[in-house]
């Protein structure tokens, strides 16, 4: 292809976003999607799935099609305008390699979702499908992803791995 790395990377981000478009719904449109696709009416599903103020709201960022989407997430534009939608600074707590569901700062602190991260990983999602039991932090002032937690003796398959050795020295006598 005659590409150094930078160009086969900047064209492969490229048509990424352009063949798998990015999506942000809330998760009550979310809802309200699957219960129509279900065959519910528009307008029952309407009112049982209702409205919630942005700041109080999950928001699923994914693709078009819902398949390995949470890459989405790396679509910086998106982050921004949802946070400003929102108006606060963001929580993304990874899903699935499908999508990433993030919330406003307000909505808890990162340790308490990353516990309901890892409960739900191994409660609900296959192995092959998880991402993290991290708890990500999107600052819409500085538009920058930094990790919110670390948890590093937490594997994806719910085993603790074992906390290292630590040994004391004794001093001679």
């Amino acid at each position: 292809m005659k590409m150094g790395e930078e160009e086969l990377f900047k064209a492969a981000a490229e048509n990424t976003r352009r063949i798998l478009p990015p999506v942000v719904q809330s998760m009550n449109e979310v809802m309200r999607d699957m219960f129509v696709a279900d065959g519910m009416p528009k307008e029952l599903a309407d009112l049982m799935v209702g409205e919630q103020e942005p700041e109080m709201t999950m928001w699923v960022i994914s693709n078009e099609r819902k398949i390995e989407g949470a890459a989405s997430m790396l679509y910086e534009d998106k982050l921004h305008s949802l946070a400003e939608k929102v108006g606060t600074d963001l929580y993304i707590l990874p899903s699935s390699v499908h999508e990433v569901i993030a919330v406003s700062v307000e909505m808890g602190e990162p340790e308490e979702l990353a516990r309901m991260v890892a409960e739900i990983n191994m409660d609900q999602v296959d192995l092959s499908e998880r991402l993290s039991n991290q708890v990500y932090h999107y600052d819409k002032d500085l538009r920058k992803i930094t990790l919110a937690t670390d948890t590093p003796n937490k594997r994806l398959d719910g085993v603790v791995a074992e906390q290292g050795l630590v040994y004391e020295a004794k001093q001679s006598r």
